[in-house]
């Protein structure tokens, strides 16, 4: 199924590159643009290069591990789990650095795979993931020979997270169940649990013994705060429920291409960790052999200055308030044009992304008539509009849904 989500993806994307209409607006990949529609270099990135490419010494050697340097490592786990965790003074977080969150989900998928306990005693590897994630999720472990099973997690009636029905379907989970969750800013619906129903979710977990495996893809993108957005981790981390925690910096730093991730696992002891560790450098060295080195230097250099620090998180808050009033500005419009439905669901979800609500019909229409490219679950790239596309995109919109609702 994934896979040819992705196919297709991949095929749209070639038919709006071929597409020559003025008007063509590309709402398929998550990539933050400006609002003059282009590529975003942040400051502090432009910044930490040019200290990188002043310091003599800088090279294109190998990192003396195939984890990555621990000091890129200490300071993604000081950063995701917060400065001296007691988890980590305990040395109970491993870390490898991973080619971006889908390079961590894959070794998380490879990990569990051949060392889970319970999926080794019964034989039956089987991951549950939220019925609408993202596209990749399903193939990156079907591929590792896992199971994939899907969870209710989207109303599409009223266009938010589902959270009865998510819940109740995990507390009917066979105990240590391995169940995959999105930290924040949640793709591809823009929805997300509350504080207090994540609270509901980690004792629903503790009790059962699932394994939690997060994936933290957008940290700052939906409330604009690093710390926030990371609450729901540090909540199960601190509640000792087993935990898998992937993340990238590929969106807050806006080092896409670079695949700049870390993977971190909750162990037992510190002897059990350093255990996981060489079962994971073997794993490294079989798949990449050594880790790359750019990227993860350009975020060690920003992390490791308290100044650049500060200066990345407000360019992170700054992205996240620019796509909060590109969605004020999207529904403002919809309701103006007189447009059927309520849209107040586009700015209660947060994030890149927004399930805006059409139907597989409008979806064609909107591609084949207006020339606004999705994808056919109707997800919506918030970070694809800008000044120039954003009224054409709600006047195409309005008119797809006002063609096929008054039939």
């Amino acid at each position: 199924m994934s896979q040819r989500a992705e196919q297709s993806l991949e095929a749209l994307i070639l038919q709006f590159r071929a597409d020559t209409d003025p008007n063509r607006t590309d709402l398929l990949v998550g990539v933050y643009k400006t609002d003059e529609g282009k590529a975003y270099v942040l400051p502090s990135v432009k910044e930490a290069k040019k200290i990188i490419f002043n310091d003599p010494d800088w090279h294109h050697e190998y990192r003396p591990s195939s984890l990555g340097s621990q000091r890129y490592r200490d300071l993604s786990a000081s950063l995701l789990f917060g400065p001296d965790h007691r988890l980590l003074r305990e040395k109970r977080i491993v870390s490898t650095q991973t080619l971006g969150a889908c390079g961590g989900c894959h070794v998380a998928a490879v990990m569990l795979k051949n060392h889970y306990g319970p999926w080794k005693e019964n034989g039956n590897p089987e991951i549950f993931l939220p019925s609408e994630t993202w596209l990749n999720h399903p193939f990156l472990f079907e591929s590792a020979g896992i199971k994939t099973s899907f969870l209710p997690y989207f109303n599409s009636k009223t266009n938010t997270f589902d959270f009865s029905a998510f819940s109740e379907a995990i507390k009917l989970l066979p105990a240590q169940s391995v169940v995959l969750l999105q930290s924040g800013a949640q793709n591809p619906t823009g929805c997300d649990p509350s504080l207090d129903q994540w609270r509901e979710l980690a004792s629903i977990f503790s009790q059962r013994g699932h394994l939690a495996l997060f994936d933290a893809a957008y940290p700052g993108f939906a409330s604009g705060d690093i710390d926030t957005d990371l609450e729901s981790v540090r909540l199960f981390a601190e509640q000792e429920i087993p935990l898998i925690f992937v993340s990238t910096y590929g969106k807050s730093f806006g080092l896409y291409s670079e695949r700049v991730g870390i993977l971190f696992i909750l162990v037992p002891s510190e002897e059990v960790g350093k255990r996981i560790e060489r079962h994971m450098s073997l794993l490294a060295r079989a798949e990449s052999g050594a880790p790359p080195d750019f990227g993860s230097k350009i975020v060690e250099t920003v992390l490791s200055d308290d100044t650049l620090e500060r200066q990345w998180r407000q360019e992170v808050r700054h992205m996240a308030d620019q796509l909060k009033s590109r969605r004020i500005t999207l529904r403002q419009r919809l309701e103006e044009l007189e447009t059927p439905g309520d849209w107040k669901h586009i700015t209660d979800q947060n994030g890149m992304f927004s399930y805006v609500g059409l139907s597989d019909e409008q979806v064609t229409l909107l591609r084949n008539k207006h020339h606004v490219y999705l994808q056919d679950s109707g997800r919506i790239s918030i970070a694809g509009l800008n000044k120039f596309n954003i009224d054409y995109t709600a006047r195409s919109i309005s008119a797809v849904i006002k063609a096929t609702t008054t039939r």
